[in-house]
């Protein structure tokens, strides 16, 4: 259980870090769609080369899936570009706690009325408090980012 658990924090690092790195493409760019767009065709070009390399293993066209299966690469555009719309004012940590919130929340969502094929699980009361706990981390974070601002004003 450890190496998943290490391997879903890494994967929260590497959210952290893309999004700083994108927050300073953007800074050239001015424009959070066509950061958006430069992330997402280095993400093809890197995935392609694997592909190619075979690094991915077997494999096969998904030709019997659901259209909605298909609906990853636009969510995940949706959250770079509102990433990028949202932690210039927030900051990162704030960013990324209310993102984190957000998917705790969608993920409730998607248990509870079990969505686009999950099994139906309740949301249980220390479901509900950890989200709660969450939220309250959302909020300091964004008032000490907003203090430290009129501080340095």
């Amino acid at each position: 259980m450890l190496p998943i658990i290490l391997g879903a924090l890494g994967a929260g690092f590497g959210l952290s870090l893309g999004l700083v790195i994108n927050l300073r493409l953007n800074q050239h760019t001015r424009l959070p769609v066509l950061t958006s767009l430069i992330n997402f065709v280095g993400g093809l070009a890197i995935m392609a080369l694997l592909a190619a390399l075979g690094v991915l293993g077997p494999g096969r066209l998904p030709i019997d899936a659901p259209v909605w299966a298909f609906l990853g690469g636009v969510v995940g555009a949706a959250y770079v570009t509102l990433t990028l719309l949202t932690a210039g004012a927030l900051g990162v940590a704030a960013s990324t706690a209310a993102v984190t919130l957000g998917q705790i929340a969608g993920a409730r969502l998607i248990d509870a009325f079990g969505l686009l094929g999950q099994p139906a699980r309740p949301i249980t009361l220390p479901a509900l408090l950890g989200a709660a706990l969450l939220l309250a981390a959302v909020i300091l974070l964004a008032r000490e980012r907003a203090s430290s601002e009129h501080e340095n004003a």
